[in-house]
């Protein structure tokens, strides 16, 4: 059986057919620069470090901005009630399976609050609910992987994994941020995105003040 994701090529050789397997991976970073113009600068003050995170996850660096433009708006000590914290917005227990699962390089300590750690632990959890929830069948536009990955990463895999077994999401809150990501995510490459603003005007731009008094 194939591996989700896996793409097989017929190359013909000397009238011998090979087949080669090939990989094709949502939501992969094909760029290290965040491409949307209507981000954040706030958020794409962090591209730097978005970027050398999207490449060394492979996960798409504008797909990383925009869940820290619905996590913190920029903002590096950004905290919530739920205690979670950074600019991507990272509970201690999530933290502690990154750590030990996710991470290129397992550790043992970290500073939540240290926007490297919290963008590095951010992406490799991206990372790791991209190939929890994502195959080939869903691009090119990874338009559904970038809905599941949202919903997993603001309600948990479980919250997710019902959404994608068909029984939909009770819990208002996920229903919200997966469609705001998802529509930002199909906005990425206009001049503006209705959904970004929207969002500000739900109460996003509390966040972005915020970054923007502290960056």
């Amino acid at each position: 059986m194939m591996a989700a994701g896996a793409v097989l090529t017929v190359v013909i050789i000397g009238g011998t057919a090979l087949i080669q397997h090939a990989t094709t991976v949502p939501l992969a970073a094909e760029t290290t620069q965040i491409s949307s113009p209507w981000i954040p600068q706030t958020v794409k003050h962090w591209n730097p470090l978005i970027g050398e995170m999207a490449k060394r996850y492979n996960v798409d660096p504008t797909a990383i901005a925009i869940l820290m433009t619905m996590e913190s708006g920029g903002y590096a000590k950004a905290a919530s009630e739920a205690g979670a914290v950074g600019l991507m917005q990272i509970t201690p227990p999530t933290a502690g399976d990154i750590a030990k699962k996710y991470l290129k390089k397992p550790v043992q300590k970290y500073n939540l609050l240290d926007p490297r750690t919290n963008i590095e632990f951010g992406a490799a959890y991206m990372a790791h609910l991209r190939d929890e929830f994502g195959d080939s069948s869903q691009g090119p536009s990874w338009d559904y992987t970038m809905e599941l990955v949202a919903a997993a990463y603001n309600g948990g895999p479980g919250t997710a994994g019902k959404f994608y077994d068909g029984q939909g999401m009770t819990d208002t809150q996920p229903v919200v941020y997966s469609r705001d990501a998802l529509n930002m995510w199909r906005e990425r490459k206009a001049q503006d995105s209705p959904t970004f603003d929207r969002w500000q005007e739900r109460g996003g731009s509390i966040l972005l003040d915020l970054a923007k008094s502290k960056q």
